[in-house]
């Protein structure tokens, strides 16, 4: 059984109060800042914030469920992108020329959409996490709010951290930065698509 479309509504309430939370900055910053003092404050607080999740009331989908192939649209996949979703609607609201009407119309439809399909999926086969590689991120999570938290503030890292590099000429960059950037980007991509198939396991083993 899959959760209703109310309980992500108030998912995705929790995770703009969770962001709100932390330190993030309303100009682009170097990798440094992402990750040591953003990633710190997220590691730091893991825990208060995988209880706020976990106080989420999980009310079931009692709607018809449609019965069409799965395809890309898991779970894990969804709320892949419903985290960055969130993200993108955040820094809207928040950073540069904020933009409410912006912020709230991507909500509306897309965000939307996504809790919709979200509310309406069934167990899947579909991941990311096919990439050929010796890099093992070893994502780690024993709930789904806790798998849900990783891929979320998973996303929110790469998200910050790819910032700078759509501003700053990329060429103007050291050599030993650029070769940072891609050792981070490798490792957090193959994090991500850990805890894209944690968030689904853990999910329907929840939801039983």
């Amino acid at each position: 059984m899959s959760y209703s479309i109310q309980y992500f509504k108030q998912l995705a309430n929790q995770s703009s109060t969770i962001l709100n939370q932390f330190p993030i900055e309303l100009t682009p910053q170097p990798l440094n800042y992402i990750l040591n003092k953003l990633k710190s404050e997220i590691e730091e607080t893991k825990d208060e914030k995988i209880e706020s999740l976990l106080q989420i009331t999980k009310s079931e989908n009692s709607g018809i469920i449609n019965s069409c192939a799965q395809g890309l649209n898991t779970i894990g996949m969804l709320t892949d992108r419903f985290t960055i979703l969130l993200i993108r609607e955040w820094c809207i609201r928040n950073k540069g020329t904020a933009d409410p009407e912006k912020a709230d119309l991507l909500f509306e439809t897309q965000t939307m959409e996504i809790m919709q399909a979200l509310a309406e999926a069934k167990p899947g086969y579909s991941s990311l996490n096919s990439k050929i590689t010796n890099i093992k991120a070893k994502a780690n999570a024993s709930s789904w709010e806790e798998a849900y938290y990783g891929l979320f503030t998973t996303n929110l890292l790469l998200w910050e951290s790819q910032e700078v590099l759509y501003i700053k000429d990329i060429q103007s960059l050291p050599a030993e930065e650029i070769r940072d950037y891609i050792k981070w980007f490798s490792f957090g991509n193959i994090l991500r698509n850990e805890y894209i198939e944690l968030c689904e396991q853990l999910y329907w083993a929840n939801a039983k």
